[in-house]
C-alpha cells in the first residue's frame, strides 16, 4: 500500500505534538528510546516550533487529517537524527518504510551524507526497517543505528518534486473534504 507524506509547515508542528501525545506508552519507549512524560515531549515540541529551521516534520494523515505516523529529521547536530512514530493502530501497514524513504531522500537532495537514529535491541520492526533501507546498526547497548545518505541525483530530485506536489494535492483534498463535510453538518442541523 502507497501512502502520502506530507511535509508540516512550522506553524502546523502543533499537530505533531498531538501525534506524540496520543502514542501509547510502548511507542513513546520505542520512539524516544525511554519512557517519555507529557510534559517532557511538550517541552520538546516548544524547541521544534521555537527553531524550526532544524526540524523537519514529515507525516502520513488520515482523512480527517490526524497525524497517525511520523518522522523527524533534527539538523542540530552532526550527524543529523531522525526518527519515526507511528500509532499502534496502524504500524506494520508500511508506513514506517515510507517516511524512512521520504526522509533519506529528503536529506540525500541537501548533500546531507551522515545520519543517525536510536534503534532500540527489542525493535524489532524498526531494526528490519532499518536493514530494508541499508542503514547499519551500530551495536552498544541499546543499538544506535547509521544512516549513509546517497549522493544526490536527478533521479531523488525528480522523485521528491513528484511526491511533494502529491502530498499537496492530498493534503489539500482532505482539507477540502472536512471543509465540506463540517457546512453539510452546519446545513442538515439548522
Amino acid at each position: 500500500m502507497s501512502h502520502v507524506v506530507y511535509r508540516l509547515l512550522p506553524a502546523d508542528y502543533g499537530r505533531y505534538r498531538d501525534h506524540l501525545l496520543t502514542l501509547d506508552a510502548d511507542s513513546r519507549y520505542l520512539r524516544f528510546g525511554c519512557h517519555m512524560k507529557d510534559e517532557i515531549i511538550n517541552s520538546l515540541c516548544d524547541g521544534f516550533s521555537t527553531n524550526y529551521t532544524q526540524h523537519k516534520i514529515f507525516v502520513i494523515e488520515d482523512a480527517d487529517l490526524n497525524v497517525i505516523a511520523a518522522a523527524h529529521i533534527s539538523t542540530v547536530d552532526d550527524p543529523i537524527e531522525i526518527a519515526l512514530s507511528v500509532l499502534k493502530a496502524h504500524q506494520q501497514q508500511g508506513m514506517g518504510s515510507t517516511l524512512m524513504r521520504r526522509c533519506i531522500e529528503w536529506c540525500q537532495n541537501r548533500g546531507i551524507e551522515h545520519g543517525s537514529m536510536v534503534c532500540l535491541a527489542s525493535n524489532t520492526a524498526v531494526r528490519k526497517l532499518a536493514k530494508r533501507h541499508g542503514v547499519l546498526i551500530v551495536e552498544d547497548g541499546e543499538a544506535l543505528a547509521e544512516i549513509k545518505i546517497p549522493v544526490l541525483n536527478s533521479v531523488s530530485v525528480f522523485n521528491e518534486t513528484v511526491d511533494t506536489g502529491l502530498s499537496h494535492l492530498d493534503h489539500m483534498s482532505k482539507l477540502q473534504m472536512k471543509f465540506a463535510n463540517t457546512l453539510a453538518n452546519i446545513l442538515h442541523f439548522k
